[in-house]
């Protein structure tokens, strides 16, 4: 019997875009499995780091952080 997998939740405002131009974030999570070329930002502070100025990635953009929505 297989078992559920659990869906990994990142902050709403996690966007990314990777070497051949597409956008992505929100609900649409290709970028769990991002290369080197992927670029991370966030949405609320437009930048590379999030409000809390920490950086941001799928890793780090998860409940938790004090700025995560969901």
């Amino acid at each position: 019997m297989d078992t559920p997998q659990k869906k990994k939740v990142f902050c709403r405002f996690l966007k990314a875009k990777n070497s051949f131009g597409m956008l992505e974030g929100g609900d649409n999570h290709w970028f769990e499995i991002a290369d080197a070329s992927t670029q991370f930002w966030c949405v609320k502070s437009t930048g590379g780091a999030g409000p809390d100025n920490d950086f941001v990635s799928p890793g780090k953009c998860v409940k938790g952080r004090i700025c995560f929505q969901d």
